[in-house]
């Protein structure tokens, strides 16, 4: 027996994807700022409205939790995507069916357990892929945050080669010397040992330089304070630099406010060491339901479509430590007008102090 539902959706496939993409264009949607990204969306949504009509047509439908299995058992889930971007999509896909369907006449429109049967496929269709594309998206966050700790583990294994190794070699050598000297230049040999004294003392600034970057500052100071030195650790740069940070930091979540840190700290660091600006502007507020900050400078610019700025690793990073907070970060720029740099980071949970 022909299927009502899987006639009117072979009859109105065309309506329910332009609904679908219309409802992603028109929620801003991450998945389709990119031209390749809307193609593959929407040849996902055909595919799943194939299967279902497939389904209906032969009137044996698959258990749940086995229809959605491909060949070889894995999840089609597709190109990766933010849980929450994946959701809404899923919900855009649900609801133009809905709607299509919904404006058939009432003696054609699918109705009773057909109808049921109709939705039920479609439901588990969309959670499967939606499922897929979370799950391979936090896999990728993982990676993302391995690569990062093994960055920072570099870094710190070039400070201390670079700073605190290399100071103690000098030292080392300076103390070799006062053996040598002691006896016969007995003023040369007291000038190398002072000379080692004070190469130690540096190594042990060094150390406590790296220390202190290694500790999370957050908890014992304010983000504004941890924001200035960090600045201040820079050294040199040409710039003047405006911090600001208003609002409550007691309704920041300890984890949160770490994140927040090295989002912002590697922000400003960019502008200092990248930018070449005259004036910096770090800005950031925190309200009881989420944190907004902005960093902005007049320096070089760039063309983010095109160019991968200088330290793109770490816009990367700051973008991937927002993901998994469930904010963002935006960078506005051009050559020749400066950027500018937004994070949103949205605060769950009690959030009271």
């Amino acid at each position: 027996m022909r299927s009502t539902a899987a006639a009117v959706l072979e009859r109105r496939m065309d309506e329910v994807l332009a609904a679908y993409e219309a409802v992603l264009h028109s929620t801003d949607s991450s998945l389709l700022r990119e031209e390749h990204n809307t193609e593959r969306y929407l040849a996902e949504a055909r595919r799943i409205l194939a299967h279902i009509i497939s389904e209906l047509h032969r009137g044996t439908y698959l258990p749940h939790g086995t229809d959605y299995l491909g060949a070889d058992g894995a999840l089609p889930g597709g190109p990766r995507a933010h849980p929450v971007e994946s959701e809404r999509a899923a919900t855009a896909l649900f609801d133009a069916v809905v709607v299509v369907l919904m404006d058939e006449p009432e003696d054609v429109r699918p109705a009773g357990a057909e109808a049921a049967v109709l939705f039920s496929l479609l439901h588990r269709q969309i959670v499967a892929r939606h499922t897929a594309r979370s799950v391979a998206h936090i896999g990728y966050l993982l990676e993302r945050i391995r690569s990062a700790h093994n960055d920072e583990r570099r870094r710190i294994a070039r400070e201390l080669h670079d700073e605190v190794a290399g100071h103690l070699g000098t030292a080392l050598n300076s103390f070799e010397l006062h053996e040598i000297y002691a006896q016969d230049r007995p003023d040369l040999a007291r000038r190398k040992l002072e000379a080692a004294r004070h190469t130690v003392r540096e190594s042990l600034d060094s150390l406590r330089e790296v220390m202190t970057g290694l500790r999370h500052r957050i908890d014992t100071a304010s983000l504004h304070s941890a924001l200035t030195h960090d600045l201040e650790g820079l050294g040199e740069h040409g710039a003047e630099v405006r911090v600001s940070v208003t609002g409550d930091e007691s309704w920041l979540p300890a984890g949160a406010a770490e994140e927040l840190l090295l989002i912002v700290r590697e922000a400003q660091r960019n502008a200092v060491r990248h930018a070449r600006a005259k004036l910096i502007t770090v800005e950031v507020h925190v309200a009881p339901g989420e944190v907004r900050a902005a960093i902005e400078d007049d320096g070089i610019g760039f063309d983010p479509v095109v160019t991968a700025p200088r330290g793109h690793s770490g816009m990367l990073s700051m973008r991937e430590r927002a993901e998994l907070l469930g904010g963002s970060v935006t960078v506005e720029s051009q050559p020749g007008c400066g950027t500018r740099i937004l994070v949103f980071v949205p605060l769950k949970g009690d959030t009271s102090g």
